[in-house]
């Protein structure tokens, strides 16, 4: 069910992803909505009401019924608007809705690369399939899992540097167990120079996601005052981020 307009390495890599690493939004969405998508993303990384962002998304949604110059960018903005509600909804606990949310964002993911790839089309594609894959059954995540990896290196091919894909593969071996793939020192390795060389071009949400990856990562290797300190600047961002907060809380020395 859409918005109503009217009214297992891979299994860990689909985990890093989909519960640690927040939605974002992405160049190639309808520019005359970016200030309201930024505003839908922001209102779901501060932990707002699950009805508070359904409401302003359906607003929103509304106004990416109407044509738009092009049809990519529309399909874009919808793919990211039923995100935005989807995650919302799973983590205020309402599975159902989570899923129906997620199924209509991979939907029209794959309708804004119907005439070819392109990497928001992808990212938009790989953000909601990989929470599907924590929600489905087993089947839908052997069929599915092994190609979040495959896509996030695509991206990757296909836009170097891009942040989203360079986060989603940090992500992996920033939050799982050794015996999963972890590494948390590599994710340092491979996410401090980034974060040095792209942290004033980073978007909020970007930069928000980092933080709290390298903030991950230094919890897992028991420094807990450099992962309170991360925590604690990803707040800066999202003061009310009820992950950011718990973490933080952790990570007391």
């Amino acid at each position: 069910m859409k918005i109503s307009w009217s009214g297992g390495g891979f299994l860990v890599l689909a985990l890093a992803f989909a519960v640690f690493f927040p939605p974002h939004a992405h160049a190639g969405s309808d520019s005359s909505l970016a200030p309201s998508l930024d505003a839908l993303r922001d209102a779901v990384y501060d932990s707002r009401p699950p009805g508070e962002v359904e409401a302003l998304a359906q607003s929103l949604a509304r106004a990416a019924q109407s044509p738009a110059p092009d049809d990519i960018d529309r399909t874009l903005s919808l793919s990211r608007i039923e995100y935005f509600v989807a995650r919302s909804w799973n983590e205020s606990g309402d599975k159902k809705k989570a899923i129906s949310h997620f199924e209509a964002a991979v939907e029209y993911a794959r309708l804004s690369m119907e005439s070819g790839e392109h990497p928001a089309g992808l990212m938009a594609l790989i953000k909601p399939l990989s929470e599907l894959c924590l929600l489905k059954d087993m089947g839908f995540l052997v069929a599915n899992g092994p190609k979040i990896p495959q896509i996030a290196k695509k991206i990757l091919a296909m836009e170097p540097g891009h942040a989203g894909a360079t986060i989603t593969l940090s992500a992996a071996k920033a939050y799982p167990p050794a015996i999963f793939g972890g590494n948390p020192e590599e994710a340092i390795e491979e996410l401090s120079p980034y974060l040095a060389a792209q942290g004033s071009s980073l978007a909020k949400d970007e930069l928000f996601d980092i933080r709290m990856c390298l903030g991950t990562a230094a919890a897992r290797l028991n420094r807990k005052a450099e992962a309170r300190a991360w925590f604690t600047a990803a707040l800066e961002l999202y003061p009310r981020n009820a992950q950011a907060l718990r973490e933080r809380d952790k990570a007391k020395p």
